[in-house]
């Protein structure tokens, strides 16, 4: 797990690139859990270290088929942040909080820990 602390005028480097290849990132920052992962096309992804079935830690699943699973009940979550079944129909009412990232200077970073509408 990281602890970011601060922000720089122009984000927060939550990790580096290399940290996320492999399995999600526990990541805490202003007291928010963060899971960064990286999506199958090479995407980061940052969402509530909290799946919303059962308050599991995310970051302690894995990825796979391009979703994050939560590692308790084995629920997916597509990037968009919805559970997604294993018939691939999405539950649009089963969603984790994501956050806006971007891939610069080798690590992942956000603006801030502001979710995403």
């Amino acid at each position: 797990m990281a602890d970011v602390a601060g922000a720089e005028g122009d984000g927060v480097r939550l990790c580096g690139i290399a940290a996320v290849r492999e399995r999600p990132v526990r990541v805490v920052i202003g007291g928010q859990a963060l899971v960064v992962w990286m999506t199958s096309d090479g995407g980061p992804r940052v969402f509530a270290d909290r799946c919303p079935h059962r308050d599991a830690r995310l970051s302690a699943g894995y990825v796979a088929d391009g979703r994050l699973v939560c590692p308790f009940h084995l629920w997916a979550f597509d990037e968009a942040g919805r559970a997604v079944g294993p018939d691939g129909a999405t539950h649009p009412t089963c969603i984790v909080r994501r956050f806006d990232a971007r891939l610069r200077d080798g690590g992942v970073w956000i603006d801030a820990v502001t979710e995403r509408e």
